[in-house]
């Protein structure tokens, strides 16, 4: 090879680099720039994808104190009906919007609550229906059958053995306890 041929084969390489290097450029900067954006849409999925999670664990701990405090009101009006009957009134109508906020509540939480936590729930639903049935007829006999009165106040009272196993239930599943009764 003579020297021309080595002049022109490093004159077209350098010609080929200086046409290339730009190309070259563009490509790696475009290629770092797709994969900036994404990660950057990757940490705005996990970023969303937790958001939502949190959301749903709030929405879940607002049901479980509206379930919670509803169940404890709906129970408490009716220990206090119970013992205004026994007195000769009339039962609270408070009871009344007590026990519509508690179904309501518990109609909203079907549709968030898991399985185990809702059986719970259910259980506590059906005790409280069971008392309001007990204290109907007293409170039409004006709470004249004693053994009637008592049989409905140790229903009541009993019946806090569910409204805590449905706390304990919401707790575990919050994450808050895990002892499990």
């Amino acid at each position: 090879m003579n020297t021309g041929t080595v002049a022109l084969l490093v004159a077209v390489v350098g010609v080929a680099g200086t046409l290339l290097a730009p190309v070259t450029t563009a490509w790696v900067s475009s290629r770092s720039r797709r994969q900036e954006f994404e990660l950057q849409q990757r940490s705005e999925l996990t970023k969303r994808h937790m958001d939502d999670e949190q959301a749903n664990l709030e929405r879940l701990r607002d049901t479980y104190v509206a379930l919670n405090s509803g169940a404890r009101r709906y129970r408490f009006r009716m220990m206090e009906d119970l013992y205004a009957i026994r007195s000769g009134t009339a039962p609270d109508p408070a009871t009344e919007l007590a026990r519509v906020e508690f179904q309501d509540t518990y109609a909203k939480a079907q549709m968030l609550v898991p399985d185990d936590v809702l059986r719970r729930c259910q259980a506590v639903r059906v005790a409280l229906a069971d008392a309001r049935k007990l204290l109907i007829p007293l409170a039409g006999d004006a709470g004249d059958d004693q053994q009637k009165w008592q049989e409905a106040h140790t229903f009541l009272m009993e019946m806090w053995e569910a409204i805590l196993a449905m706390q304990r239930a919401m707790r575990q599943d919050l994450g808050i306890s895990t002892t499990e009764s």
